[in-house]
């Protein structure tokens, strides 16, 4: 008997491209278990999702749920930089979730699934709110929560997140994250993820790295089974220089977007990029 694992995604219009490279990856690298992926927007017309669904259908055999959450509950909850706030719909996964799902995955769209993750399906959460791993840039997260009154030792990336949905909805934690989120709303520097570190302060358990790979220089030893796009820089960036990047590439051409091209990708751009690197890799000071 397979092993069963839902996950869940939260994204708005602009990420439907890397939603499809994620999802893609997860399952080209999942065949040894039974997904149930669940697929949270606040977009009015879901209409532009159906050639998606009818896609992962048929080449999967995968559904997708589609979820839809009232953009009005966050209308006056505050963003900046690259994010929006579909990052704030992950502090009511265990209410708009099918209350008959007691556990599941959330993933972040600016990843890529790379080997099984059949060693999270097998994970008993036992009495945890979630498991995650420290955030890439821990000093500063940790000196930021000192900072605003919330002293601890420990900070996770919410990124990616093995959660407890029944233990979630036992401690009505969806309305203690809200209350959390308002009243803090103008001092958050990283939005949900400092409302999530804040409530689940000493209340969590770490897992391995290699589920939430990020802010990587060069390539590991070994591949890491979650390659999360972390920082500001993403793959689909022509002037991005992950070390992983071709990966983004290879899984967006099993997908329906795999004509796409790089956002800021222009023939100026190609001269520029090329002029870089001759002047690196002859030394040329000019």
């Amino acid at each position: 008997m397979q092993k069963e694992l839902n996950v869940f995604f939260t994204i708005d219009e602009n990420y439907i491209q890397h939603f499809t490279v994620a999802l893609t990856s997860l399952l080209e690298n999942n065949k040894d278990l039974t997904t149930h992926i669940y697929l949270i927007s606040d977009i009015a017309d879901f209409s532009p999702f159906n050639y998606v669904v009818k896609y992962f259908q048929e080449r999967y055999q995968t559904s997708i749920n589609l979820i839809a959450i009232e953009r009005e509950l966050f209308e006056k909850f505050v963003v900046s930089h690259h994010l929006s706030k579909a990052v704030y719909f992950r502090l009511l996964l265990a209410d708009i979730l099918p209350a008959h799902i007691n556990s599941g995955l959330f993933l972040d769209s600016d990843l890529i699934v790379t080997n099984s993750l059949k060693e999270l399906a097998d994970t008993d959460l036992k009495d945890n709110y979630l498991m995650a791993s420290h955030d890439f840039n821990l000093s500063d997260s940790i000196a930021w929560m000192n900072e605003i009154g919330f002293p601890t030792k420990e900070y996770f990336n919410a990124g990616v997140l093995l959660i407890n949905l029944k233990k979630w909805r036992e401690d009505n934690v969806s309305d203690k994250l809200m209350d959390i989120a308002q009243k803090f709303m103008e001092i958050l520097r990283w939005w949900d993820q400092d409302v999530l570190n804040i409530f689940f302060r000493n209340k969590w358990e770490r897992f391995d790295e290699k589920f939430n790979s990020m802010n990587l220089t060069s390539k590991l030893p070994v591949t890491p089974t979650i390659i999360h796009y972390a920082t500001g820089g993403k793959p689909w960036h022509y002037f991005n220089n992950h070390p992983y990047k071709k990966l983004y590439w290879k899984y967006i051409k099993l997908t329906p977007f795999k004509n796409a091209k790089p956002k800021d990708f222009s023939y100026t751009n190609v001269l520029r990029k090329n002029y870089r690197l001759l002047k690196k890799r002859f030394n040329i000071h000019a």
